[in-house]
């Protein structure tokens, strides 16, 4: 009888704690169930908010990054860069720490000419008029080169930065210094990545890898390197021009290769600038002169402003295809809508 009453008494006990633990069990699932659910969503949006930090890093340590580290790049962190960069243009002001009779009469202006527009003869005349001397009787060997108008050990007349504030631009005479932009293409291949030369020259391990990086590894473009260097057939590389273009890639471009509207002409219309002009315009040098300086007058047309030094003067000389001179027209169409009227007036 004994046995029996403990017997029943264990069992009610162990009915007890089994609902008991249910109950805690109860009660406990739903709680760890709704923390389970946080510490997922939370592992979910770790992968989202590194990924917009490091785009952000990226943006912020983008500028400057040389072409060839393109192909490591992200699409956005490289558009926002392409947004974020300086004009190629310079602004031009007298030097303030000097003040004598060359300086005073210099004025503030804003300078702009595209690589292979002539842009080392537009340096070396503007170096004639703001120092009062020629560029070669400095003996001067670089880097950093003439076209570096902020270099003080050169340019000592004047300080010079990259335009960023385009809000004074129509208080100050303009100077921009255009190219027929086909010559300017076929200059371009010429003098920096043909493999028409058994001689490498300094391009050539520099700009043919920047341009395989950016038009990317879905072209079926290579580069030739049985001369001992990488190069380009003139066909591989208009048509390596014409893929970057379809893929919305031009303005990332070196400037050797960058179209003319996305140069000068990205943050202002030519329609604006005072003077826009070829290097063989007619009144090229003294349109200069009357850009930089108070009393050069624009309208003189004597010998002294037909023309100014040329560099680099390639016109196109070789024979094209019919499929070349297609991609030259689609690749350039854009710029001689924008420039036509000007390269007329040249």
């Amino acid at each position: 009888m004994y046995a029996r009453r403990r017997r029943r008494s264990l069992q009610s006990s162990t009915l007890v704690l089994m609902i008991i633990v249910l109950s805690v069990v109860a009660l406990a699932v739903p709680m760890l169930l709704h923390i389970y659910i946080l510490n997922s969503n939370d592992l979910n949006l770790q992968p989202q908010s590194a990924q917009k930090i490091d785009v952000a890093v990226q943006k912020d340590t983008s500028h400057g990054i040389a072409a060839s580290e393109y192909g490591s790049r992200k699409e956005e962190a490289k558009t926002n860069q392409e947004a974020a960069e300086p004009s190629i243009a310079w602004e031009v002001l007298p030097a303030a720490d000097q003040m004598d009779a060359t300086i005073a009469e210099l004025k503030p202006a804003t300078l702009c000419t595209c690589a292979k527009c002539g842009s080392s003869s537009l340096w070396e005349e503007l170096f004639a008029i703001v120092e009062g001397k020629s560029f070669k009787s400095m003996n001067y060997t670089g880097p950093p080169w003439i076209h570096n108008l902020s270099n003080k050990e050169l340019w000592t007349n004047i300080e010079a930065k990259r335009k960023t504030d385009w809000s004074n631009f129509k208080d100050q005479d303009s100077f921009a210094l255009i190219r027929d932009p086909k010559d300017r293409i076929m200059s371009a291949w010429k003098s920096k990545v043909t493999c028409d030369t058994d001689k490498e020259i300094r391009g050539h391990r520099i700009f043919v890898p920047e341009l395989l990086n950016l038009v990317g590894p879905s072209s079926n473009i290579t580069a030739r390197t049985d001369k001992g260097f990488p190069c380009l057939d003139m066909s591989d590389y208009l048509a390596m021009l014409s893929q970057i273009h379809a893929q919305g890639r031009e303005g990332s471009l070196n400037e050797h290769f960058l179209p003319q509207h996305l140069g000068c002409f990205k943050d202002v219309p030519p329609s604006m600038w005072t003077v826009v002009t070829t290097i063989s315009g007619p009144n090229a040098l003294c349109s200069l002169k009357s850009v930089v300086t108070k009393s050069a007058n624009m309208s003189n047309t004597d010998d002294d402003c037909q023309i100014m030094i040329k560099t680099h003067n390639y016109t196109r000389s070789v024979d094209l295809s019919r499929a070349d001179e297609v991609i030259l027209d689609r690749i350039t169409s854009k710029e001689y809508e924008m420039l036509g009227q000007y390269l007329n007036d040249a």
